[in-house]
This record gives C-alpha cells, sequence and structure tokens, in this order.
C-alpha cells in the first residue's frame, strides 16, 4: 500500500471519529501547556529563593508523571471506542501491519496538533502565569524572557510520551484478534 494511502486513511478516520478524538486532543493541548509553563517557571525562575526552586523543579517532575498516567488512561479510553472499528479493518482485509502503519500517521497528527497547540498556547498564558506568581510572592517586578530549553524539554518529554502510547497501541492490536476487538469496545475498564 501506498503511504499517501494510510496518511488519507488515518485523517479521515480523525474526522469521522472527532467526537472522541477532539476531547483527547483537547486534554492533551491542556497537559502540554501546564507542563511548559511549569517548565519555563522552573527553569527561569528569577528568585532567589531555594526551597521556591526546589518546589519548582519537583513539580515539573510531579506534571511529566501526571502527564505519562493521563495521557495513556485517556488513549486507552479512546482505543477502547475503536477497537470495533480496526476489527472490521481487519475483517475486511487489511493486515495488521497496515492498520499500525495507519495508526502510527494518525498519531503523528494528533502528537503534533497537541504538541504544537500545547507549546503554543503555554507562550501565550506563560507571561500571565509568571505575573500571578511575582503578585502572590509579593516580589518586585523581575525582567521576563523566553528560554529555548523548557521548549526543548517539552518537546521531548511529550515526543517520547507519544511514542510509547504508539508502542502500546501497535502491540495491543499485533497481540489481538478480530473476534477481541469486537467484544472489546463493551468491555468494563479495568
Amino acid at each position: 500500500m501506498n503511504r499517501s494511502i494510510y496518511t488519507k486513511l488515518a485523517i479521515s478516520n480523525l474526522k469521522n471519529n472527532r467526537k472522541t478524538y477532539i476531547p483527547y486532543v483537547l486534554t492533551a493541548i491542556l497537559t502540554v501547556m501546564m507542563y511548559y509553563m511549569m517548565a519555563n517557571l522552573a527553569a527561569n525562575s528569577p528568585m532567589n529563593q531555594e526551597a521556591l526552586q526546589i518546589i519548582l523543579s519537583l513539580s515539573v517532575h510531579v506534571i511529566e508523571i501526571f502527564a505519562l498516567i493521563f495521557l495513556f488512561y485517556t488513549n486507552s479510553f479512546l482505543i477502547k471506542r475503536r477497537k470495533k472499528e480496526l476489527a472490521l479493518y481487519n475483517i475486511f482485509g487489511m493486515e495488521k501491519r497496515h492498520i499500525g502503519r495507519m495508526l502510527v500517521w494518525e498519531k503523528v497528527v494528533t502528537a503534533v496538533i497537541s504538541i504544537g497547540g500545547g507549546l503554543l498556547t503555554g507562550i501565550l498564558f506563560d507571561r500571565l502565569m509568571f505575573l500571578i506568581l511575582l503578585k502572590t510572592l509579593h516580589l518586585e517586578q523581575v525582567k521576563y524572557h523566553l528560554s529555548s530549553r523548557p521548549v526543548l524539554m517539552t518537546l521531548a518529554l511529550f515526543t517520547v510520551i507519544f511514542l510509547l502510547i504508539l508502542i502500546t497501541d501497535i502491540a495491543r492490536i499485533q497481540r489481538s484478534r478480530p473476534a477481541e476487538l469486537l467484544q472489546g469496545a463493551s468491555a468494563g475498564e479495568r
């Protein structure tokens, strides 16, 4: 099969399943935004207070763990909703490796939208978050500056998370049989 067929199929699947993909992408955008803002505050903290620096650094690590768990959970909900559709693709003659390639393109599109949208909204609201922190701590007006390090950290973290999600989804599809996939949508949450 041609690569453009997988891309077209992935985009049409995203459009057809927009009721489930829009909340998934919005939660991913908010997660990326939240992580970027905390990473930028921790990396560019102008305060000389060591305790505040430690708290901001720890909050970045907490958000990393939260992002991993949260995005895996929302993805499992999404895949559960699509199991019947994926089983029908397999029954109608699409091999599992072709379904895997289609999933790769779906994840690439959702990852680019999520990471890009999260970084843009994070950069837009980061200045506001910085000013709120200064006001809360009753500090003098401190010069604000953007840094490339939090952007690179955000790109790296969420690229790895989306890659892990993709690997998990492909492994799930490769292990399952079409009959299991057809019944998978009606199975309960663990």
